[in-house]
């Protein structure tokens, strides 16, 4: 288990999964929230984020074009608060049979450029629509991340499901705040334990504001060092790396 001192190792953290452009979806309200969640989003020295506005088929979603104008705008405040701070830019995609032909054309977006996918899904969806979501993604060159993997009740205390979807080449994110809890929060624990068994790819915040859900990380970390037998370097650093590199894990 890792000692508390590799604490100070660890910093500079990446943050897969936010919804902090301003006026997008039901995360940031404008400017301002945007601004404070940076602000917090730097105390939790996290200084890459990948902003990832909701993108539903069929619906009114904010052009490219738009989301790269308001992730230019937000780079710049984020550039005022911590000089480090990158801004990049994806969605996340509630998955439906077009999303295919929608990331074809360049109207869903993948993480940072790559050819990483965040996807989620209805919390009731079940384990067969979610399986063959992955497949038909992964034979379309792209490579799916499943969204808060936690609030699946498909996957929940499912270890041979959730292993089987990333034999199908699916890539686990998982929701930091989930991670902190005592030894009475069933689901944090179960969390601990699926990062100790090397079945988690990637953390995100999924943040929305900066009280109901902001963007924690450090909390998040300290309690992996404490409670997961893992390398947490793959994770926090190697795995992140991989999307903006565009290469497997």
């Amino acid at each position: 288990m890792a000692n508390d001192d590799s604490y100070i190792e660890f910093k500079n953290y990446f943050d897969i999964h936010a919804h902090i452009l301003p006026e997008v979806d039901d995360g940031a309200t404008d400017l301002t929230e945007t601004v404070n969640m940076l602000k917090l989003a730097a105390s939790e020295n996290i200084t890459t984020i990948i902003a990832t506005p909701h993108y539903v088929c069929g619906r009114n979603n904010p052009e490219p074009d738009y989301l790269e104008k308001l992730r230019l705008r937000v780079q710049k405040e984020a550039y005022d608060i911590n000089k480090d701070m990158r801004i990049l830019l994806g969605n996340e995609i509630f998955y439906s049979e077009s999303v295919i032909e929608d990331l074809k054309r360049g109207k869903a977006l993948t993480l940072a450029g790559s050819r990483y996918v965040l996807v989620e899904f209805s919390i009731s969806e079940s384990y067969n629509t979610i399986y063959n979501a992955v497949t038909k993604l992964v034979n379309n060159g792209y490579w799916p991340v499943l969204a808060h993997a936690e609030r699946y009740i498909c996957l929940h205390k499912r270890t041979d499901l959730i292993k089987e979807l990333i034999k199908a080449g699916c890539y686990i994110q998982v929701n930091a705040s989930g991670i902190v809890g005592n030894i009475l929060n069933s689901k944090a624990v179960y969390l601990r334990k699926l990062i100790s068994s090397g079945l988690v790819h990637f953390l995100g915040s999924d943040c929305h504001d900066c009280n109901i859900r902001p963007p924690i990380m450090e909390t998040a970390v300290r309690y992996m060092i404490k409670k997961c037998d893992i390398n947490l370097s793959e994770i926090l650093y190697e795995n992140p790396f991989k999307i903006l590199e565009n290469n497997y894990i």
